[in-house]
């Protein structure tokens, strides 16, 4: 799976992370993607951080495209097979991104989401 998540990974970003700063930000990072409506929480614990910066961004962008794939699944599920089966997509790609990010954060990593990931730099 490492393998697979690697894609996805911003090797300047993380080049620019600072370890010790990784190892005390993490868990600000897990919240921030474990509640995408927490975004701003790794800003709160260092606003100087750009690893908090970066995944404040990550999640900020993560939850603007989980309201899109909600309305989509709003407006699709209504239809009785398709709309079935585009829940279930829906729903076991945003558990599948939700863990992606968080292993990515707990390793220290930089993953971006593919195509808009880099769209978006509030923080």
């Amino acid at each position: 799976m490492n393998e697979f998540l690697e894609n996805f990974n911003d090797i300047n970003t993380e080049q620019t992370f600072n370890p010790p700063e990784v190892e005390k930000n993490k868990l600000l990072a897990v919240i921030a993607y474990l509640l995408p409506i927490l975004f701003f929480v790794p800003i709160l614990g260092d606003s100087n951080s750009t690893y908090c910066k970066f995944h404040a961004n990550q999640s900020l962008t993560w939850l603007i495209v989980m309201i899109v794939l909600f309305i989509v699944k709003f407006i699709l599920g209504s239809i009785p097979v398709l709309g079935v089966l585009v829940k279930l997509v829906i729903w076991l790609a945003i558990i599948a991104v939700d863990i992606a990010f968080i292993i990515g954060s707990l390793n220290g990593k930089a993953y971006r989401l593919p195509v808009i990931g880099n769209m978006l730099n509030v923080f």
